[in-house]
């Protein structure tokens, strides 16, 4: 995994509604070969900067911010991916958010950055299994072969016909990231997807 992230659970889960774990796998498998789960409360923040201010962005929020686009830099349990030339999502541990948001709004660059938390708007999925880049290429159109989609690589993408942010952690690890809204068409998609591997769902870490 390219970082630590926290596991604090409170408040609300996207799944609140499911009953959960959910195991789905052929009679002839001993174990599914997919497991996912939701990262729940981890904080998400939504941020406009310009070069001028990525360095001291980075500095306030503690993670250097990524130079390419669809690349994610990690430090402490804190991930900053670079959504275009000048937007960032940064994902900070489960109760952040609204100091982290503060602290970016009271700073010497507040004038030059736009940050909105979108903790609530997001949810995020941690799914994982040797057969995950299969189970992907079902429902994504982007090349995940582990030559092209690799660790600390993102892409803004359609799964499902659900757009979403997708995360490389490990070879056969990722971070689905996706409107709370959708949340659960995406997980009741990977369930249905997974059949032919089978499928663990746990209540979340």
């Amino acid at each position: 995994m390219v970082d630590t992230i926290s596991r604090i659970v409170v408040g609300y889960s996207a799944f609140n509604d499911k009953k959960l774990p959910i195991l789905r796998k052929p009679e002839s498998f001993k174990a599914p070969l997919i497991e996912l789960s939701e990262i729940k409360h981890l904080g998400k923040l939504n941020v406009r900067c310009g070069k001028k201010n990525r360095d001291a962005l980075g500095k306030l929020i503690h993670c250097n911010l990524p130079i390419q686009i669809n690349q994610i830099n990690s430090k402490a349990g804190r991930f900053a991916i670079s959504l275009g030339p000048d937007e960032y999502l940064i994902l900070a541990e489960p109760g952040s958010e609204n100091q982290l948001e503060k602290t970016l709004n009271s700073s010497d660059i507040s004038k030059h950055i736009s940050v909105v938390n979108v903790s609530d708007a997001l949810c995020a999925i941690q799914v994982s299994g040797p057969k995950v880049r299969d189970l992907l290429s079902k429902g994504c159109a982007i090349d995940l072969h582990p030559d092209s989609f690799y660790k600390s690589k993102a892409a803004q993408c359609d799964l499902a016909l659900a757009n979403i942010v997708l995360v490389c952690l490990e070879e056969n690890e990722f971070i689905c990231i996706c409107r709370t809204s959708f949340a659960e068409y995406i997980l009741d998609w990977f369930i249905d997807a997974s059949y032919e591997y089978g499928i663990f769902v746990s209540d979340g870490i």
